[in-house]
């Protein structure tokens, strides 16, 4: 029970900071996610409070049960023992006869109680696992209002190459109708699809492109598109002869 009282008190906690960043960020998705976890929360205390009733009242009727047991088996002994001695007292007997079936009927209605125990205590187990899966979507609400609190910083782009030199081919034709651009060198030269180049006249930076077709396996031509990137002009006129730059 001291684990339950420091759940439940870790959740009040929770939801007092989460009541606290909801009324600073004032956000739709905040407000959906503190009402669930107040959900969440209220569960865990139902599912605590019905544990502890349940386990109080499962001791209480299992001394009781255990009590009478003993009483039926002195006074069981006893009948046994007279039952067995030809020259007891018949009215002595006749009493133990008596209260014998009294404390049959009495075991009886222990057992029924002790099966209502075990369905009391099926209820429990239920309730247990009532918390932990309220439990579970705390813990899941909360590491999404972390997340909203403390979003990760978005990934800076990769600053492209763009400097002259090192040139891979050239622009070998381009078609006016389609924009493709036909390039003299392939697979044969390690080309790829997705392969992204600057083109380059006369030393200055003119566009870019990329790979989108081979000409076929171990080939001197593949077939490119124009693209944009950071970095480099955009809507560039590519013409026969440009220089290719690997972009990196």
């Amino acid at each position: 029970m001291a684990n339950l009282t420091k759940i439940i008190l870790g959740l009040n906690i929770l939801a007092a900071g989460a009541g606290i960043f909801f009324g600073i960020t004032k956000s739709g998705k905040t407000s959906e996610l503190m009402d669930s976890v107040a959900t969440a929360k209220g569960e865990a205390s139902k599912a605590t409070s019905k544990l502890s009733n349940l386990e109080s009242e499962k001791a209480a009727i299992s001394k009781q049960f255990t009590d009478k047991d003993a009483e039926h088996k002195s006074i069981k002994a006893q009948y046994d023992q007279l039952a067995g001695n030809a020259g007891s007292k018949d009215a002595e007997f006749a009493n133990l006869q008596q209260e014998n079936g009294t404390l049959n009927a009495e075991k009886q209605s222990w057992i029924t109680e002790r099966q209502n125990l075990q369905t009391k205590a099926n209820e429990a187990t239920i309730a247990q696992t009532q918390l932990a899966a309220a439990e579970a979507q705390v813990q899941t609400l909360s590491a999404q209002l972390d997340k909203i609190k403390n979003p990760p910083a978005p990934k800076k782009p990769k600053a492209p190459t763009v400097t002259a030199g090192g040139n891979v081919g050239k622009i070998a034709n381009v078609d006016p109708r389609n924009g493709s651009i036909i390039l003299n060198r392939g697979s044969a030269h390690g080309f790829k699809v997705g392969d992204q180049l600057n083109v380059f006249r006369n030393n200055k930076l003119i566009g870019r492109i990329e790979v989108t077709r081979l000409s076929g396996t171990n080939t001197g031509l593949s077939i490119a598109q124009r693209t944009e990137g950071l970095g480099v002009p955009a809507g560039a006129q590519f013409q026969v002869n440009d220089d290719l730059v690997k972009f990196q």
